[in-house]
């Protein structure tokens, strides 16, 4: 072969690569763009999504290069395979995926401008993803400027891993070490947390806890010390609970995983207890202390790679069709385990799938309780966090669960309620979830009681943070108005051989726990930290500070005194009484029955129930652990705010307002159903509270 042979080859070969690696580049930076940035901006953000699933450092680094990489690698594939059948139809392949990226960078890009439409975000997505295309295809300069772009999607990885707080995972401190503490009381301690629990939930309208709705707190308190004006320091799981367990105030960016907080409970009395952790949204129990059992490799990655699915549909899925997703703000993983679909797609009565994530928390519970062991020889720490009555709610105080096609209670957007009825229903099932709650207490107590340590553990019950339900206001986040819902959450501390209750006026705060455990365990805490014991003589501390929202102490009290009365003027005390079936000025509907009430003909409207609820309001099982409630679905000929009663069997069951779409949602009691078929009307209803007047329309079945 001569030279010149020699060169020729040389430019076919180049010539032969050059397209391929141009085609890949462009599909790396639109891939890029659409995909990797998004997602790693999220992500990196929130790296408690890593962290609080156990995610290791090679998963971590497994799945920012699987987003940043192989999308395009995959697609460029098959440009290739289609190509050396026909390059023409390769080459527009090629354009096809540019557009699809294209409308995906598009869609995302107009929601956070803040277009909401559906059809209006869809149509613009079509209308950026057909620009790509036909300017790549017809454009010299954006074909170079698209592939100059390339290089974007390495920055995005490098900024992930090196650039957030996702790098303390992928990086973890090696030099995290425990101070070493000696322990003169080595007395058990039994510490459950519950989450997402105000103490206003609780209280009656003498601020005392309502015995009748919740007799096992009742219980406890009458034996134990309850903090009654305890605060969280944080409205957010992952920094609250460690305030607890370390008695130090939340640091900006440290995650909650042992390397961020190697100084905390369970390193004070590791050397000399017995541990049984059962952490969650946490990792702060080292490896060496708390033996877990870690996944398999391909069913935590699956899980992890399932879970970033959800949140990527979640970025660029209109609100409309967004609501229909798993929520992703109930937990940091498993987003997707229980959408209730399983519901639907039984051809038989649905059952309870025990494999579900919201089930699994009952699991916890239940592993957790059985082994809890009476005092021996070396004392034990048994700990225990449980999403309980953390959303969603879907439990009723008897501990029948809620069929319902999605789990998650609608009137809200990320963390703020846009409708007032819809959060005042979200605030009943909340309140039907502590209920059962109480329950799950009252099995705890017994428990201890049959293994001794009652009398001879240090209990500790307490919650991370509370819970707000206010139409326009945030949920989680405190403001001037929902401080009182959602700083103040309750404490109950239980010292060794305590047989007579005290209510306790201090008002002590998160990082007052640990110092309290040590204090009676003869601990010195030997890092730095801000809590003071909570059994000091004096008023506590004068400020309430949750977050970064501070107010004085009277201040907030103020609020949480509105704020309990506010319930109990849409809720009462006492018995589950009508008043958790019902929202708006005709609540008082509620189990009256038609005979009773004035139906003034019918209204040209319907309202459509869902497969779930249709499933078994037509057939309902003699003793369902399942309850088809809220009833909910589409209507027609009615408009949101319009009031709507639904009946069953002869009997107002639920009064709720229309909501945009418009649908409706009715919180139907599990004691209005009867096994069989049940009948359903429902009313539109209008006039005056005292007088109102009631027009029927059409209820259908889904099939």
């Amino acid at each position: 072969m001569g030279v010149a042979d020699l060169h020729l080859t040389r430019v076919s070969w180049s010539a032969r690569f050059r397209e391929p690696a141009v085609r890949g580049a462009q599909l790396l930076a639109v891939s890029g763009f659409a995909l990797a940035q998004p997602l790693f901006d999220i992500l990196g953000k929130n790296a408690e999504f890593f962290a609080a699933r156990g995610s290791t450092p090679g998963d971590i680094l497994l799945f920012a290069l699987v987003v940043t990489f192989v999308p395009a690698l995959g697609l460029l594939l098959v440009e290739l395979g289609v190509g050396a059948v026909s390059r023409p139809a390769g080459y527009a392949l090629h354009l096809g995926f540019l557009a699809f990226f294209g409308a995906l960078f598009g869609v995302h890009a107009l929601k956070r401008a803040g277009l909401n439409g559906t059809t209006a975000l869809i149509a613009g997505a079509v209308v950026i993803g057909l620009a790509v295309a036909l300017a790549v295809g017809r454009a010299a300069a954006a074909r170079w400027f698209l592939t100059v772009l390339a290089a974007a999607p390495a920055v995005f990885l490098v900024v992930f891993l090196f650039g957030t707080p996702v790098q303390h995972l992928v990086f973890p401190n090696a030099d995290a070490r425990a101070a070493a503490a000696y322990v003169r009381h080595p007395t058990p301690v039994v510490f459950l947390l519950f989450d997402e629990l105000p103490t206003i939930t609780l209280e009656d309208e003498n601020g005392n806890i309502d015995a009748r709705r919740f007799p096992n707190f009742a219980r406890l308190a009458q034996s134990s010390l309850w903090f009654r004006n305890m605060t969280t320091v944080s409205s957010n799981t992952t920094t609250a609970v460690p305030a607890l367990l370390t008695g130090k105030l939340p640091a900006k960016g440290s995650l909650p995983v042992f390397q961020d907080h190697p100084n905390n409970l369970f390193t004070l009395l590791g050397r000399r207890y017995r541990m049984h952790v059962v952490e969650t949204q946490t990792q702060l129990c080292p490896s060496r202390l708390c033996k877990r059992k870690r996944q398999k490799t391909g069913k935590r990655l699956s899980s992890l790679y399932s879970d970033a699915r959800t949140v990527y549909l979640h970025l660029i899925a209109p609100p409309s069709l967004e609501e229909r997703l798993p929520p992703i703000d109930e937990s940091w993983a498993d987003f997707g385990a229980d959408t209730g679909k399983q519901l639907e797609e039984q051809a038989k009565l649905p059952k309870v799938n025990l494999k579900t994530f919201y089930i699994g928390r009952l699991h916890d519970f239940n592993r957790w309780l059985a082994r809890l062991r009476a005092p021996g020889a070396t004392p034990s720490l048994d700990y225990l966090h449980i999403l309980f009555p953390h959303g969603p709610w879907l439990y009723f105080p008897s501990g029948q669960v809620r069929a319902v096609a999605v789990p998650r209670a609608p009137g809200r957007t990320e963390e703020t309620w846009w409708n007032e009825g819809l959060a005042e229903q979200a605030w009943q099932r909340h309140l039907l979830q502590a209920g059962f709650t109480d329950k799950l207490l009252g099995r705890f107590i017994d428990k201890l009681h049959g293994t001794g340590l009652w009398n001879k553990a240090l209990v500790v019950v307490t919650v991370d943070e509370g819970d707000s339900f206010r139409g326009g206001d945030s949920r989680r986040d405190p403001t001037r108005t929902n401080l009182g819902d959602i700083a103040f959450i309750p404490l109950f501390v239980k010292l060794p051989g305590q047989d007579q209750g005290r209510v306790v006026e201090r008002h002590v705060t998160s990082v007052d726990v640990l110092p309290t455990i040590a204090s009676v365990l003869g601990v010195k805490v030997q890092w730095k930290h801000d809590g003071r014991s909570a059994l000091l003589d004096g008023p506590g501390s004068p400020t309430v500070k949750v977050g970064k929202f501070a107010t004085s102490f009277s201040a907030a009290q103020a609020l949480r005194q509105k704020a309990r009365q506010r319930k109990l003027v849409l809720f009462g005390s006492g018995s589950w009484g009508p008043e958790l079936a019902g929202t708006g000025r005709y609540r008082g509907l509620v189990g009256k029955p038609l005979g009773s009430l004035q139906i003034a003909g019918s209204v040209s409207a319907s309202a459509t129930i869902d497969a779930v609820g249709s499933k078994l309001v037509r057939s309902f099982p003699k003793r369902s652990q399942l309850i088809p409630s809220p009833l909910t679905g589409p209507v027609s000929g009615l408009h949101p705010g319009d009031a709507i009663a639904v009946a069953l069997n002869g009997r107002i069951a639920a009064v709720s307002l229309v909501y945009r779409g418009p649908h409706f949602s009715a919180l139907v009691p599990e004691s209005a159903f009867r096994p069989g078929r049940n009948s359903v009307r429902a009313f539109l209803v209008s006039g005056s509270s005292s007088a109102p007047q009631l027009r029927e329309l059409r209820v259908s079945f889904s099939s």
